[in-house]
């Protein structure tokens, strides 16, 4: 197990530099790429540029997300970064859709070198890198490096997933794939989903769920003490009265020590952030609900 400080960087570094060997990603090239992405992703392909990139998510047609991604363009192709785990699903779905577009979707993960650079001095590092930059902080913070050469780096992935993890921002892996609809996932906070931009596939329950207030989940970030490792699809349960009844389902989990968790999950979203939170089968774990650091949508 990796053992993490209890922040994501500590006092004395001003940057850290994470390979990230759990993301892989897609292409989508040939001339009909944007119009085919319109229709299938969240976001809206329209405010994509050579220079910059937009988050969102890849659903089924009931509007569960297959995956979760970056978007970026290079050229006159686009890629998808996203958990690698995920890839399976959302490559077998475009390709399905993709038999009536004049496009050529393929997994490029092999071909990659995936890294991110964060901290006060990562807007440095990532003007001297020779590759792909893409800032993905909302300050310049926070940096996706990609090379099809090898790329130095001195952490694991658990740093990076523990700062996506304090700021509230999702990876879906394989354990959760069309389990949630992305507001579930805390995406329109994070400008993941187009309101206004026409049809795509999953996009009228997306729409109800928005405009008829219909969402009753949402993530949040919790920590605290756990007796067993945690990973993604493990069952939260919360206290009522003396009871524990099921109360979610995890996202993302970073365990920063033996005994110490922190984590994204999927829970009702007017739970109050007082309320008791273990962990399935793990009676002595006990959990702390934080208060998101924005606003939901």
């Amino acid at each position: 197990m990796v053992e993490l400080t209890q922040h994501f960087t500590d006092a004395n570094q001003d940057h850290l530099s994470v390979q990230l060997t759990d993301y892989g990603i897609l292409s989508v090239s040939g001339e009909d790429a944007d119009s085919f992405l319109q229709g299938q992703l969240t976001c809206d392909l329209r405010k994509l540029d050579q220079n910059n990139y937009l988050y969102g998510a890849h659903c089924d047609q009931t509007g569960k997300a297959f995956s979760i991604f970056w978007l970026y363009r290079e050229d006159d192709t686009v890629f998808l970064i996203m958990h690698r785990s995920a890839i399976e699903g959302s490559l077998a779905q475009l390709k399905k859709f993709g038999v009536f577009s004049k496009v050529s979707i393929e997994d490029v993960s092999d071909d990659w070198n995936i890294a991110g650079v964060f901290g006060s001095k990562a807007a440095s590092v990532a003007a001297e890198f020779d590759g792909r930059v893409i800032q993905v902080g909302t300050s310049p913070d926070q940096y996706l490096l990609l090379s099809q050469q090898p790329i130095s780096t001195d952490y694991p992935q658990p740093y990076w997933d523990a700062l996506e993890i304090e700021r509230v921002r999702p990876q879906l892996s394989s354990e959760n794939i069309q389990a949630f609809v992305p507001q579930m996932m805390n995406l329109q906070a994070w400008d993941g989903i187009s309101f206004d931009k026409g049809c795509y596939i999953g996009q009228e329950t997306i729409a109800r769920m928005k405009y008829l207030g219909k969402q009753k989940r949402a993530l949040f970030r919790l920590s605290g003490k756990v007796t067993a490792q945690v990973t993604a699809g493990t069952q939260l349960e919360k206290a009522i009265g003396d009871n524990w009844r099921r109360a979610g389902t995890v996202i993302m989990a970073v365990n920063r020590t033996d005994t110490q968790v922190d984590l994204l999950a999927v829970l009702p979203s007017d739970i109050d952030t007082d309320t008791a939170i273990r962990v399935r089968d793990d009676d002595a774990s006990l959990l702390e609900i934080h208060s998101l650091p924005y606003q939901l949508g």
